[in-house]
């Protein structure tokens, strides 16, 4: 990707610095006027860390991998795997499998069970899914480490009960900490995977949540584990130019009190959109609190260069972007059209360039960018991927002042929820009725 470039895999801020975007950019006594920040940011995770807080940064060091691999044996005959979940139960599973797998390896690998993830209680999904697969060859896999998430149990128990008719009772696996699903599990016979209490659900892919699923869609779950491990190394490093982690959420902390409170995380490869959703979770629900917190916002490139570029370049200058690429796709092709400049080039060359162009425009324009680098796209990458994420995010959390792990708002909602499905709050609809006068017909 950059010429001259050594390293396989990199985290480059260059486009940050003074030296690049000039009194905008961070220049190293800026940083070095932050070392009572990065001591802090530091020290706060790992003294969490010691004291058990952190699961997330244990489930990596778990040696019992053979569990799952067991698993994907003992259920190796089945043709379609449905995951029901919600949010961080589900999503990190669905990142990682499309980031694998690609977007239509359903249609494409016939050789290969067919993956659905039902994670919304819209009516017409659940539908769309039960039309496609047949339930007697369906592995199922609901995952809610409360037990109790309303949108999880409500699919579970309409798919239960047209299973139950049909004589399907045992392939079904439960992932929960309690609640009704761990009720269930052990009144029915399910198997049962237990999600730790100290791991919170956006930082649960590397645990059961994602591992048991995951083991039976074919990926290569040490590949990943590996690759966590290996960014945990480097996390663990004091050195903050050293720590792509710990750099990772100083540039942020520093560009946020600048006034870029919206940070833009833009793959420049299709197999990683869903990635950008996870960390859309994880950056948003982990640091969003107290009036505090960093906007995040996904865009694919190139295709988004034709309808969001516009906005990054000569709108409020209120961003800091990051790019991620991948210099080795799966599949490539070489263009013919013979005397125009894209001829006998391939494809992944000019999605690239495309990279770079926007990186440049950017760039001049003192707009802070970073670039997450990799060499391909494959288990082990990921891995690190996720990795860094997680605790850049828990480094970010301490910056900022704000406990990165809970999520009190979004309680609050779920509440107001079941009150109105138990019909308990009646008088709120009532209330809260639109008027009239402010109402515009469509």
């Amino acid at each position: 990707m950059y010429y001259g470039v050594d390293m396989t895999n990199y985290f480059d801020y260059t486009n940050t610095t003074e030296e690049k975007i000039g009194i905008k950019g961070v220049s190293l006594k800026d940083i070095e006027v932050m070392e009572d920040t990065i001591n802090r940011a530091y020290n706060g995770v790992i003294n969490k860390y010691k004291n058990k807080e952190l699961g997330f940064m244990d489930i990596i060091y778990d040696e019992n991998l053979n569990k799952y691999y067991d698993l994907s044996k003992y259920y190796t005959d089945y043709e379609y795997i449905v995951v029901i979940g919600m949010g961080g139960s589900i999503l990190g599973t669905q990142m990682v499998y499309e980031g694998i797998n690609g977007m239509y390896s359903n249609e494409i690998n016939s050789n290969t069970k067919k993956v659905y993830f039902l994670d919304n209680s819209d009516p017409e999904k659940l539908y769309g899914i039960l039309k496609i697969v047949d339930l007697k060859k369906t592995l199922l896999f609901i995952v809610s480490k409360s037990g109790n998430t309303v949108e999880t149990l409500a699919n579970f128990f309409i798919i239960k009960e047209k299973m139950d008719k049909l004589g399907c009772n045992n392939n079904t696996i439960i992932i929960s900490s309690g609640g009704i699903l761990k009720d269930i599990a052990e009144k029915e016979g399910y198997m049962l995977f237990d999600v730790p209490e100290n791991v919170e659900g956006r930082f649960s892919v590397l645990s059961s949540v994602g591992l048991a699923p995951m083991s039976c869609m074919g990926i290569d779950i040490m590949g990943l584990i590996k690759g966590a491990r290996d960014m945990d190394k480097l996390c663990k490093n004091e050195d903050v130019f050293k720590n792509p982690a710990l750099m990772y959420a100083l540039i942020h902390y520093i560009f946020l009190n600048r006034g870029k409170n919206i940070s833009v995380l833009m793959p420049y490869i299709e197999r990683l959109h869903k990635f950008g959703m996870w960390y859309r979770q994880l950056w948003a629900e982990s640091l969003g609190k107290d009036g505090k917190g960093q906007t995040p916002i996904i865009s694919t490139g190139a295709k988004d260069q034709h309808s969001q570029l516009q906005l990054y370049l000569d709108g409020p200058k209120d961003k800091i972007i990051t790019f991620l690429n991948v210099e080795k796709f799966k599949e490539d092709f070489i263009i013919k059209c013979p005397n125009h400049y894209l001829d006998n080039h391939k494809l992944s060359k000019l999605i690239n360039f495309e990279q770079l162009g926007t990186e440049e425009a950017l760039t001049s324009k003192g707009i802070p960018n970073t670039s997450i680098v990799l060499e391909e796209l494959n288990e082990y990458s990921l891995g690190k991927l996720i990795y860094m994420y997680e605790m850049g995010t828990a480094f970010m959390g301490e910056m900022i002042r704000i406990n990165a792990f809970n999520q009190p708002a979004v309680e609050e909602g779920k509440k107001i929820t079941r009150k109105l499905l138990e019909g308990k709050s009646i008088e709120n609809m009532v209330k809260n009725k639109p008027n009239e006068k402010y109402l515009i017909e469509i």
